[in-house]
């Protein structure tokens, strides 16, 4: 991916709608994984988790050799970091999965389903922070509502998996849903940060 080349002053809404484009990605790269585990598809994930680095970087030095922004700074700083979480166990999950060489279930699946639904709720927050801050509460409380629904499918998940008899299986399979988990308290985090700034905006 190329990052946008700025020209005069930096426009700090474009540049976290660049962000969660790329994070959309990985996330949506790791549900097309869950469904058809291949190479390819599982080092998609990566290279898009790296973008997703790559755009944060150059954003954390926007922000740095920037005297005004139009959102506070910290807060800035505090959404950027939050939604690079959501690429990081994307790639986490890929990673572990073939670490532990096990494939990727049906309530992996679902929940990684799920997380694409908050990853693009938060796009389309980033995409109306400008202008319409009606929009980005209503996204931000659906997000909200999409980190309950997860929990709801990491807790079915963890209740099937533990009527298992095979302690392996049992052990690998936590670690796995559990990044599910922590991304969607992620998104949560981030939806709250959202709810935050558009009260100072």
């Amino acid at each position: 991916m190329q990052i946008r080349k700025r020209k005069g002053s930096l426009n700090f809404y474009s540049l976290l709608i660049q962000q969660m484009e790329v994070i959309r990605d990985a996330v949506e790269a790791l549900c097309q994984y869950c469904a058809e585990p291949t190479q390819e598809k599982g080092d998609f994930v990566k290279t898009k988790e790296k973008e997703a680095d790559a755009v944060r970087r150059e954003l954390v030095e926007d922000i740095n050799r920037t005297f005004i922004t139009p959102i506070d700074r910290e807060d800035l700083f505090r959404l950027s970091s939050s939604v690079d979480d959501l690429a990081d166990y994307a790639w986490t999950t890929v990673k572990e999965l073939r670490i532990y060489e096990i494939e990727p279930d049906e309530h992996l699946q679902q929940m990684a389903g799920t997380l694409l639904e908050m990853a693009n709720g938060l796009l389309v927050c980033m995409e109306n922070l400008e202008k319409n801050q009606a929009k980005v509460y209503e996204e931000a409380t659906r997000v909200k509502k999409l980190e309950n629904t997860l929990n709801v499918q990491f807790h079915r998940s963890i209740a099937e998996l533990f009527s298992s008899d095979d302690l392996k299986k049992i052990l690998k399979y936590r670690e796995i849903y559990s990044h599910m988990n922590h991304a969607s308290d992620k998104g949560d985090a981030s939806a709250d940060i959202l709810l935050d700034i558009i009260v100072k905006l």
